[in-house]
């Protein structure tokens, strides 16, 4: 029914007016495209292309006014059957009125997707005519140009995707939101099994959290459903410590773990808190969708520590007690690693190994960070 009433309306404008021109301007509405004939040719003033366009805008809207109507009479009707379906006792008159009802919702959904890309549509002829009244000169279009009004189903030609958070633009990376992982770290042979001294610093991964607030978000597209996403965050990482150790740097500045024969830790940590950088290739699928389902990314985060320190806890039997030292435990300050993340819709998952190891070169053990985590919030 959408498409014979659009196709209608464009056939009955070329009927009138093709024999007199034809310089044409073409729109497009949803899925299917309108040819309004513009009464004035070109290189003819400017008032005679207003009146033509201000003309196809009454037409518009007395179209929408007609579907609006349609839509109330369709809620009404849909509204009776709903009563009837609530009413009905006999089970088998009760499921064909729930048949008839899911046909009527349908068919309302339909009248609102129509009268929404009405909507749109008129608002960018009201948009086009603001802006040619203020403007003395009229831009020649070619006749193949065409005024695309639904705008989430095609692609802006232009650097303004570069935007905050990316909302409303063809291109929408993943990186702001909220993620939860789990953390962990192996030595250069990519084990988490650590050999000899190193093997006290092994890590209960269950408890060793990451946190993640990536609350700044840039894209930068390269074509339909793919670019570069890049932002900002910063993520609170947590080692919880398997063994009983104490955690020290001693006097040659090397960090270094020994067996606590006295206390008893409950916890045992270091907690490390980054700004962080991403710069992540992503690309979406499939492409030709408005809200693609599997995204993709590949690229590289970089980090600054903000701050560094041991957090333990242990008791007496009698009273708790908690340890507190803050040190840089010769933790580098700048590091980068490689980040991989696979989404379906609004669940994703990502993987950080660091290319930097957690310790400056011989003064702790050779191990790397990786963190895998969900991404529990997308902004």
């Amino acid at each position: 029914m959408k498409r014979i009433l659009l196709i209608t309306l464009g056939l009955f404008w070329g009927m009138t007016i093709f024999s007199q021109e034809k310089d044409t301007t073409k729109i497009k509405l949803g899925d299917t495209k309108i040819i309004i004939i513009e009464k004035a040719k070109k290189n003819k003033d400017k008032e005679e292309k207003l009146k033509n366009l201000e003309s196809g805008l009454k037409d518009f809207e007395q179209l929408l006014k007609e579907k609006e109507e349609q839509l109330a009479t369709q809620a009404k009707l849909f509204e009776e059957i709903e009563k009837k379906v609530e009413e009905e006792q006999e089970e088998e008159l009760k499921i064909q009125q729930e048949l008839l009802l899911k046909q009527e919702d349908t068919k309302m959904k339909e009248l609102e997707k129509e009268v929404e890309a009405l909507e749109k549509g008129i608002d960018d002829i009201q948009a086009k005519i603001e802006d040619w009244n203020e403007n003395d000169e009229i831009e020649e279009k070619d006749e193949n140009d065409v005024y695309d009004w639904d705008w989430e189903k095609e692609w802006p030609r232009d650097w303004n995707n570069i935007s905050p958070f990316g909302k409303n633009k063809k291109f929408k990376g993943h990186w702001a939101g909220f993620e939860l992982g789990l953390n962990n770290y192996v030595n250069k042979n990519y084990s988490t099994v650590l050999d000899g001294d190193d093997a006290l610093f092994e890590l209960n991964p269950e408890i060793s959290w990451s946190f993640s607030l990536n609350f700044m978000e840039f894209n930068i597209p390269f074509g339909k459903g793919v670019g570069l996403t890049t932002g900002m965050g910063t993520t609170w990482n947590n080692y919880h410590f398997r063994n009983n150790v104490n955690i020290f740097e001693n006097d040659l500045n090397v960090i270094s773990a020994e067996i606590d024969t006295i206390n008893s830790y409950s916890k045992n940590s270091i907690n490390l808190w980054y700004l962080t950088i991403p710069l992540i290739f992503e690309f979406q699928i499939p492409v030709a969708q408005e809200r693609p389902g599997i995204h993709v990314g590949m690229g590289v985060v970089g980090s600054l520590k903000l701050s560094s320190k041991r957090k333990a806890e242990y008791s007496d039997n009698i009273n708790e007690y908690e340890i507190k030292n803050k040190s840089d435990f010769q933790i580098p300050a700048l590091k980068y690693g490689l980040t991989f993340r696979i989404g379906y819709k609004f669940i994703s998952l990502y993987a950080i190994y660091d290319m930097v190891p957690l310790f400056n070169k011989d003064r702790g053990p050779e191990v790397y960070p990786i963190s895998v985590g969900i991404v529990l919030l997308d902004f």
